[in-house]
């Protein structure tokens, strides 16, 4: 029996649970903690609106045991990077350094954000140019690891999102985001001469698997065990549709929950949605018919913004990843997420998730809510039509007449992510709820909800209902 339990209270690891699906030895097992983590978040060194030493303490300081500064086609390497200060009513201006063509953000932040950073962190490096503005220079990754990282408590990991567009003929433009985590440098392709972010005509599939394959051969040959996740695939737009992630089987990872957009469908949406959880089992159910492996879903929380300021998206503390491993390293991180040991938060933390592979069954358990606990468990059958059964455009309605924005999204069968068992409980009754596959099921997952507010309230996030979602677990008989 494989058995997950989260986090309770922000504690930084929870005694280990019995059994493991690997060695199925109750005492190998016994090695294995909790820990909780955000892989997806951006400081001063691209477009977020923190100094990277505020970000990694703001994560640390509320228990979280891990994190990845994923900046923008950006790692923290370069010791000679600059922030100058500007006026609240200030316009933004380059300084001379930043014009590098190695840079592509503006490096300026309003001097309250200076007034906080200098606060919090006294000893930061600081100079006064020859026109009197006040620089602080961004701390590496490097230092960021020696000044934050404690054994068995937190671990600071390299991590970049690689950023980049294609346009194609018709006028449409699709973002792909993605991040790769534990290779402490930039893609080789995205610091080659005449490199572009946007790219022209090139078969969104046959994109993304450029990026994985490139990844793949980083991480090789630096000897190092890696993550490749597909970011926010319908943020905004729907840039990512189930297709390209069945065309790329060695994509493992993707964004079930991302802070969001605050971009509405707009008119032409299914009258059932279309949401990270369908794309989730569209992908997968595929996948599970050509007999290639799971795609697994993380949470994270994109954070651009700390301070509160004015905005409905990329805040912190908005969604995470709980992961299973034998110690808070890169590789008992990743080779547990590799296992699909791990369950995602927004909001929610369950007890306990077990699955048994002998009798098919999934297990969860959660402690009573102040509201309505529910547990869906969600399946494919295995006669589910090969072919969409629809199709819709989608147009945003804040770009309505905009050909870029506008997709097409395919309408599959309704056995693909069929929810065959709903368990309801009430305020302060303990969560316990478990399914049995059945013989024409493909794989089984289950969303854990509670009704309440959310911290985002992004149109693309999920609303009025904080949510746990376990990974696919496979059907033994497949």
């Amino acid at each position: 029996m494989t058995t997950r339990r989260g986090f309770i209270g922000g504690a930084a690891a929870l005694a280990a649970l019995s059994g493991c699906e690997t060695c199925g030895v109750r005492s190998a097992c016994a090695k294995k903690r909790w820990y909780k983590g955000n892989l997806h978040t951006h400081t001063f060194w691209s477009d977020g609106k923190a100094f990277p030493d505020e970000a990694v303490a703001w994560y640390k300081s509320r228990g979280y045991n891990f994190l990845g500064l994923s900046d923008h086609n950006m790692f923290q390497d370069d010791p000679d990077s600059w922030i100058a200060a500007v006026g609240d009513n200030e316009a933004d201006f380059t300084p001379e350094w930043a014009k590098r063509p190695t840079r592509r953000y503006v490096f300026t932040a309003k001097q309250r954000y200076f007034d906080d950073y200098l606060t919090a962190f006294p000893d930061a490096k600081t100079r006064t140019t020859a026109n009197g503005r006040l620089e602080a220079r961004l701390s590496t990754f490097e230092e960021l690891s020696a000044r934050f990282n404690a054994p068995g408590e937190f671990l600071l990991l390299p991590d970049v999102e690689a950023t980049r567009s294609v346009q194609y003929s018709d006028g449409r433009i699709h973002q792909l985001h993605m991040n790769y985590v534990n290779l402490p440098q930039l893609l080789p392709s995205y610091v080659e001469p005449g490199f572009k972010r946007i790219a022209n005509d090139i078969p969104l599939g046959a994109f993304l698997g450029s990026h994985a394959k490139e990844t793949a051969a980083l991480a090789q040959s630096m000897g190092r065990p890696h993550l490749f996740i597909l970011n926010h695939p319908i943020w905004r737009w729907y840039d990512v549709g189930p297709e390209v992630v069945v065309e790329n089987p060695s994509v493992r990872f993707f964004e079930v929950c991302n802070n969001g957009s605050p971009f509405k469908s707009g008119e032409g949406l299914p009258s059932d949605g279309f949401d990270t959880d369908r794309l989730w089992d569209v992908a997968n159910a595929f996948r599970m018919r050509r007999g290639q492996p799971l795609l697994y879903g993380i949470g994270t929380d994109d954070t651009h913004r700390y301070r509160g300021e004015p905005c409905d998206m990329l805040m912190p503390g908005n969604a995470w990843s709980l992961v299973r491993a034998e110690s808070l390293d890169a590789a008992s991180l990743i080779a547990a997420m590799n296992a699909g040991d791990f369950v995602t938060c927004e909001g929610l933390e369950p007890d306990d998730v077990s699955f048994d592979p002998s009798a098919g069954s999934l297990a969860v358990s959660a402690p009573a809510g102040l509201s309505v606990r529910t547990v869906r468990f969600i399946v494919t059958k295995r006669d589910f039509a090969d072919k969409p059964v629809g199709k819709v455009t989608v147009r945003p309605e804040q770009h309505k007449g905009d050909m870029k924005f506008q997709r097409e999204i395919n309408i599959y069968d309704e056995k693909i992510g069929k929810v065959v068992k709903t368990v309801r409980f009430r305020p302060g009754e303990p969560v316990r709820a478990s399914y049995t596959l059945a013989d024409d099921d493909l794989y089984v997952r289950a969303r854990i909800e509670e009704c309440g507010a959310t911290l985002c309230t992004a149109a693309l996030h999920p609303q009025g209902v904080r949510v746990a979602w376990t990974q696919p677990y496979a059907n033994p008989a497949t």
